[in-house]
């Protein structure tokens, strides 16, 4: 049964580009844009500014997978950016991730005041999100989602209701985090001992616990929707604020490689 799981997996990666290090991956609708098109050149300035400054705090700061920033004096050009990467991996892969993403954003949303992407490697996410003119730190915001669903089924009979048990506990150990890390996995057999899920949750740690829980229970409902009821292999379902992944595939024990000349 492993074996067959792996193999369909893999190929499954194959076929649809997902990373099995930190690589550039090939994205297509994982963003959203809103808020009409910014009318100064000095928003893109900012904008660009506010990265540059991410990647310098990722750098010199201590990592906890996930930074707020602001540039722009004026407070209707000034702008807001924040990313979200898994605590575990560290800030190097974090980074690369965030570069790729963020050159992604630029092409999908070009002049938009807003917008969010999302990019998904084999064995964590990266987010990257800006906003013009308005405070989106410990802000939830709920305009924008992302389901990124494994074609591949498993025969389990009880996926939709473990992943809604388990993921509850995960939930609220996630949502007691502190204000630099709102994150937790963990995995669980079902199905008789036949099947164990592999899972992880987490928040943008700015926002509050009951805040936290908030969209984390919204996540609940869009991977149900998406995945765990058909049943799927695998499904990951985001938004600005936080993330469900759930797999049949231990993603706390891959192997990690990184080469930093792949970042782009």
């Amino acid at each position: 049964m492993k074996s067959t799981i792996l193999f369909f997996f893999t190929l499954q990666a194959i076929i649809n580009d997902v990373n099995l290090v930190v690589a550039t991956s090939p994205k297509k609708d994982r963003h959203v844009c809103r808020g009409g098109d910014f009318k100064s050149d000095t928003i893109r300035k900012n904008r660009d500014s506010a990265f540059n400054k991410l990647v310098a705090l990722i750098k010199n700061s201590s990592y906890h997978g996930f930074l707020h920033v602001q540039a722009g004096d004026k407070p209707e050009e000034q702008v807001s950016m924040t990313f979200l990467c898994a605590p575990a991996i560290g800030k190097a892969r974090c980074e690369c991730g965030v570069k790729d993403t963020f050159n992604y954003l630029l092409k999908s949303c070009p002049k938009q005041n807003e917008g969010v992407a999302w990019d998904i490697y084999f064995y964590f996410n990266v987010m990257v999100r800006y906003s013009t003119g308005r405070k989106i730190l410990s802000v939830l915001d709920d305009w924008a989602w992302y389901s990124f669903p494994f074609v591949y089924k498993v025969s389990a009979i009880a996926l939709e209701k473990t992943m809604d048990s388990f993921g509850s506990k995960l939930k609220e150990q996630a949502a007691g985090g502190d204000a630099n890390q709102k994150y937790a996995n963990g995995s669980v057999n079902y199905d008789g001992e036949e099947f164990k899920l592999h899972v992880a949750v987490q928040c943008t740690p700015d926002i509050t616990k009951a805040v936290c829980i908030k969209c984390l229970s919204k996540a609940s409902t869009e991977i149900r929707n998406c995945c765990t009821s058909k049943p799927l292999f695998h499904g990951r379902t985001f938004s600005t604020n936080c993330y469900i992944w759930y797999m049949h595939i231990n993603i706390f024990d891959v192997p990690i490689t990184f080469d930093p000349e792949s970042c782009s």
